[in-house]
């Protein structure tokens, strides 16, 4: 009795030393390897059009490959096309009215610099005067030391503004030679893709290709419904936008709409770096209407996004809502915003590897 449950131990402390340092050594290896998981990832998902080339069109693998990447190209072409003709045309439209705007907050600031801030100005200093020497000295020392906590603050903000923009700018570089060897390995992996899948058939043994190919297949199957639900949030983003920008009567609303739902996915950011800085400009140019009818809107698009996206995301990729908002929340609260992206993707690999009975059999090894 006493052997056997030495023995589980034995292999508990194997298992559990065995997945930390996996994880641990892909944490190392993450940064090297991301470009080759991404195409691997981007293959796996052309297969099956590439499968209906070859089956159907009777197309030769290489032709068939060439053709779905022509396809992809294509519409990736005609979307770019498109957004850069509505692009030119909203900038053609903002160069009309900017210079107009631009002047109408530099006569509103003048007329508030003139009828407001010079006169309490004034004020403050015939106020100043009537203080004892003591208090006015501390008066002058209170606003000097404001003045240079401002100062550095916004000497602060621009260095570091410029320090990320230089090294924005740095990365641009490295992140288009990332980008043209993802392509390349995309077209390679996926022209290979049965003589790769042979190879690890080869390698590994019987039971645990079949753990492998259940764990691919259902991780396919995950990230292709986790995509669907970041689209489908994209699409009801994009619909109350587009329905609030035009009862606001605002112009050229499907191109803001369009530049809207290109930055929802984008992490962190989404809709709002088109929405806060425009509420905030129309402040600024004291269109109230408009700053009240965005903020309404931009509040409104939050609250539904956050009742809606747990059950969307938890259907498509077939986790319970509760246990999808737990996730969210524990993300949230070990890696912060970053977490809003760690758990669904954990979520989904561990969902992969749950179906595919990689737990069940660790347990039966673990109990002998």
């Amino acid at each position: 009795m006493q052997s056997k449950i030495l023995g589980q131990l034995i292999r508990s402390f194997i298992v559990i030393s065995t997945l930390c340092s996996s994880l641990f050594l892909f944490y190392i290896l993450f940064p090297y390897i991301y470009p080759i998981l991404i195409a691997f990832l981007l293959s796996l998902l052309f297969q099956p059009l590439i499968r209906w080339f070859v089956n159907t069109l009777k197309m030769p693998r290489l032709l068939a490959l060439i053709s779905t990447f022509s396809l992809f190209l294509s519409l990736f072409t005609i979307a770019l096309y498109f957004l850069i003709s509505e692009v030119y045309q909203g900038i053609s439209y903002l160069s009309d009215r900017l210079p107009a705007y631009f002047r109408h907050i530099m006569e509103q600031f003048q007329q508030l610099l003139d009828m407001h801030i010079l006169p309490l100005y004034d004020k403050l200093l015939s106020l100043l005067t009537t203080l004892h020497v003591d208090y006015r000295l501390e008066v002058y020392e209170y606003i000097h030391s404001f003045t240079d906590s401002m100062t550095s603050a916004f000497t602060h903000f621009f260095q570091i503004l410029m320090q990320q923009t230089a090294n924005f700018l740095i990365i641009l570089p490295n992140s288009f030679t990332v980008l043209i060897f993802i392509v390349l390995a995309t077209f390679m992996i996926s022209y290979d893709f049965q003589n790769i899948q042979i190879r690890i058939h080869d390698m590994m043994p019987s039971n645990w290709y079949t753990l492998y190919q259940k764990i691919v297949s259902h991780l396919k199957e995950a990230v292709i419904g986790y995509f669907k639900a970041q689209v489908i949030l994209v699409c009801i983003s994009a619909v109350i936008l587009w329905t609030g920008l035009l009862i606001l009567r605002v112009e050229h609303a499907f191109t803001i709409v369009l530049f809207a739902a290109i930055a929802d996915f984008i992490p962190y950011l989404g809709i709002g770096i088109i929405i806060i800085p425009w509420i905030l400009f129309s402040f600024l140019t004291f269109n109230y209407s408009l700053t009240i009818g965005l903020s309404v809107l931009y509040g409104l698009i939050i609250i539904i996004r956050q009742f809606i996206e747990p059950k969307i995301v938890a259907t498509s990729i077939g986790i319970s809502p509760l246990m999808m908002l737990i996730g969210m929340f524990l993300g949230v609260q070990w890696f912060g915003v970053l977490g809003l992206i760690f758990a669904p993707v954990s979520l989904v690999v561990m969902l992969a590897i749950k179906k595919s009975g990689v737990f069940q059999q660790l347990f039966l090894y673990i109990k002998g």
